[in-house]
């Protein structure tokens, strides 16, 4: 039996590598990574936030989107229902820690793995509450 976190498919491994290789990227632009893979909810079913992050002083919440081939753009995997889920996940996360008040917004990052190459698109304020 595999643990709960391990990958099932190949596209859950290309994008676990994708995550993986996105923390480095965001350090060297200037990010403090506070936490990856965040359930604030619990449960598998509710969803989980990809990165959180400081970027001076404002709290980043993080979806990466990997893929193998740019035959369409990562970032539009990041449908109307995803944001949904990132907005009520990233409210949980805040009233979970006393973060009413703080600045925040929402990063989107493309991976594309050629091959085990990876480029990086950084996607700042890729979407708010307003466009929903």
């Amino acid at each position: 039996m595999l643990p709960d976190d391990a990958p099932t498919s190949a596209n859950k491994i290309v994008g676990n590598a994708g995550e993986s290789a996105t923390t480095p990227f965001l350090e060297a632009h200037g990010y403090r990574i506070v936490d990856i893979n965040v359930r604030p909810i619990g449960g598998r079913k509710r969803g989980e936030i990809d990165i959180i992050a400081w970027h001076g002083d404002i709290l980043v919440f993080v979806e990466v989107k990997t893929r193998r081939s740019l035959q369409w753009s990562p970032a539009e995997a990041v449908d109307l229902h995803k944001r949904r889920q990132l907005l009520f996940l990233a409210q949980a996360y805040i009233d979970k820690h006393g973060l009413d008040g703080v600045a925040c917004r929402f990063d989107v990052v493309e991976v594309v793995n050629r091959n085990g190459a990876l480029d990086f698109n950084l996607i700042q304020n890729a979407f708010d509450g307003n466009d929903i």
